[in-house]
């Protein structure tokens, strides 16, 4: 009996002290490696070991990780979400440095604005050579900040292709590190032994993946870990599955898919495609800066640059072009445009450079006299304007028949005497050359009628006679006491006894008077006007040859059949009735006719892009907000990023808190284990005494 309880204390002693030194190792390798990046703490689990219902010291399992899977994958998920953001501000960034400062006035708005300033100085002196040269450095200034801008964005763009060629690279070489650690582990978990350190370092080559892209995970046979793309795509389980990209070089109009910039794929060029799904991580927002944001900044640019050019050349000063000396024509929406990368493009007309007058006389050969500023003062209202030019636009439809047919029009004739009637009193008999009773005739269209003035007559009995003789309304008195005739006709004037002497008493001579036809007058700008007269034959081909014979006025039928006088080279148009109301009835009306609007969709090279700004715009306030868009993305680039940052930091505190290596809990527990280990020592010292007491008293 004795015997055996020796020896079941010599092997509880035993296991006691084995425990103690194993636990021990474990401590000591915490402690040794509490630094190490994904190191987690490691423990020992024990079991009390029972034989024959008496404890008989303990049983050890396999060293075990102490880690958090849930938090783990939360850290991995925000590692991705958190780098990705970085990455975006960092682009960002670099745009923000290109506009500079609302402070320094740099952006491309500010040059926009101190050109328009500088037309506005050169209209005062439209002949002055320095206020000449001072347009054509500040022009020349807003076409190199288009140009520099569309370069920053293409190298943005190349420097993202390579800084994905090298994310895809450190992705490969973990993939291939999780591949060979897969099968260490799936040998030793299949052996019962311990994969708690490999575990680790497949963790952490899992969270370094993280940083390039999102990743999923879950665990397969013999604790094997498959890893997939956040679209479900394997990347590795025993086998790296590796990424291919292909880094070309990007020009302003690259594109894709298909327009020469590369996808992300898997395997193989032609295996899973990558790319338009959503990485996540650094690559994924490397992807969006490449084929989205800076695209969409160069759209911006692209249309603020092309619009900017057509309404200069619309004025008559064809300002600035292509490298050519073309200006790409406007196209709508959803027409493919034909001007991307024209911010990269754009300069000032060599001719314009060589010769600044032209800013004064226009490009089109216009004739300007001296010391004029009708170009610049176009310029300055309508290509910096929300208005294109002023149009005068009728609504009565005058295509079918006569002119005079379709509205109503007819001649007018308006004859006024020169003499006050209402002098004579208390009647006419005062005039001194008449005896009455007088006579004459008046033809207003009717044919001739006999007017006769009786004695006693005054001058509204006159009106009255006449009036109730040949029409009503052909006579009245001014507000002088002249006499007036009206009629929509010649009118002639004969004499039956009056005399041209009692004729000159009335304030008339005898003859014909012809009547006018309607008519009215046109102004291009500061031109002459020019006067247009419809006659009673007149049709629509009359109108509109007369016109379009006016320099620089385009004249058309709408549809509906009505009159539209355009200026051919912008700017502003005066109409006025002379004889007649022509314009009224034709209901024509002046009106500025806006700008062709900025395009919002279907921009880029791929024609998949939308600039989210405002189409009927200004070229300064589109270009104030471009730099206001920028900004604002920038500004919500940094706030997301610092966020994340913060949100990374936490969840990495909460997990080293969790699974990392406390040095005060590992040297508590060194302390206790070290006691435990004494205890078994001396358990081992009493058993083998008692041992030696034994033999000697058998003995």
């Amino acid at each position: 009996m004795v015997q055996e309880m020796t020896t079941l204390s010599l092997t509880s002693a035993l296991s006691g002290l084995k425990a103690a030194q194993r636990t021990l190792d474990t401590i000591s390798t915490n402690i040794s490696n509490a630094s190490t990046e994904g190191y987690t703490r490691k423990i020992l689990p024990q079991e009390t070991l029972v034989v024959g219902g008496i404890g008989n010291g303990v049983t050890l399992d396999s060293i075990m990780r102490n880690v958090d899977k849930t938090l783990l994958r939360d850290l991995v998920t925000q590692n991705s979400v958190s780098s990705g953001a970085a990455v975006e501000k960092s682009f960002l960034d670099r745009i923000q440095a290109f506009h500079g400062s609302s402070d320094a006035q740099t952006a491309i708005s500010n040059q926009i604005g101190d050109l328009s300033d500088a037309f506005a100085a050169l209209s005062q002196s439209p002949d002055n050579s320095s206020a000449l040269n001072s347009v054509v450095k500040s022009a020349q200034q807003v076409a190199s900040t288009f140009n520099k801008f569309s370069d920053l964005t293409t190298q943005m763009r190349n420097d993202a292709n390579t800084q994905i060629s090298s994310d895809v690279d450190a992705v490969n070489t973990q993939l291939k590190n999780i591949a060979q650690l897969n099968r260490q582990i799936g040998q030793l978990t299949a052996q019962g032994k311990s994969t708690a350190d490999l575990e680790d370092q497949r963790d952490l080559a899992v969270r370094n993946i993280s940083k390039y892209m999102q990743v999923s995970t879950y665990a397969g046979d013999n604790n094997q870990l498959v890893v997939m793309t956040k679209q479900g795509q394997t990347l590795v389980d025993d086998n790296a599955h590796q990424l291919v990209f292909n880094n070309t070089n990007l020009a302003a109009n690259s594109y894709y898919p298909g327009g020469g910039a590369n996808g992300l794929f898997i395997d193989s060029a032609s295996g899973p495609e990558v790319t338009q799904g959503q990485i996540g991580g650094e690559m994924g927002a490397l992807f969006k800066m490449r084929d989205d944001t800076l695209p969409t900044y160069q759209a911006q640019m692209d249309e603020l640059a092309q619009k900017m050019a057509s309404r200069f050349d619309q004025q008559g000063l064809r300002l600035f072009t292509d490298s050519s000396g073309n200006v790409p024509a406007s196209t709508a929406d959803p027409a493919p445009t034909g001007y991307v990368g024209f911010s990269g493009q754009i300069q000032v007309n060599a001719a314009v450079v060589a010769d600044p007058t032209l800013l004064r006389s226009g490009t089109y050969g216009q004739v300007v006299q001296s010391g004029s500023n009708e170009i610049i003062r176009k310029v300055s209202e309508f290509a910096f304007g929300a208005y294109a030019y002023e149009e005068g636009r009728g609504t009565a439809d005058i295509s079918a028949g006569t002119l005079y047919g379709a509205l109503g029009l007819t001649q007018s004739n308006r004859i006024n005497g020169t003499t006050s009637l209402t002098s004579y009193t208390p009647s006419l008999d005062a005039a001194p050359h008449m005896t009455l009773p007088a006579s004459f005739s008046i033809d207003a269209g009717g044919g001739p009628v006999n007017i006769t003035i009786n004695p006693g007559d005054t001058a509204t009995d006159l009106v009255n006679n006449i009036n109730a003789s040949v029409g009503s309304n052909v006579a009245s008195l001014s507000g002088t006491g002249q006499l007036v005739f009206n009629a929509g006709s010649d009118i002639t004037l004969g004499d039956t006894g009056i005399g041209t002497a009692g004729m000159a008493d009335l304030g008339f001579n005898f003859g014909t008077f012809p009547a006018q036809n309607p008519s009215f007058t046109v102004q291009v700008g500061a031109q002459s006007p020019v006067t247009i007269s419809i006659s009673p034959t007149d049709t629509a081909t009359e109108l509109l040859a007369s016109l379009n014979a006016i320099p620089g006025l385009s004249a058309t039928l709408s549809p509906g059949g009505a009159l539209v006088m355009t200026p051919t080279q912008g700017g502003d148009l005066t109409v006025q009735n002379v004889t007649g109301t022509p314009l009224t009835a034709m209901g024509v009306k002046v009106a500025g006719v806006a700008q062709t609007p900025m395009r919002q969709s279907h921009l880029g090279a791929g024609g998949n892009l939308s600039t989210g700004l405002l189409a009927n715009s200004s070229l300064a306030d589109y270009a104030r907000s471009i730099v206001t868009s920028q900004a604002e993305d920038s500004s919500a680039a940094t706030q997301t990023a610092t966020t994340e940052s913060t949100y990374l930091t936490t969840l990495d505190t909460r997990n080293a808190d969790q699974s990392g290596v406390n040095i005060d809990e590992e040297v508590a527990e060194l302390v206790r284990v070290q006691t435990a280990y004494s205890a078994a020592a001396r358990m081992v010292s009493a058993t083998e005494k008692m041992l030696d007491d034994l033999l000697q008293t058998v003995g």
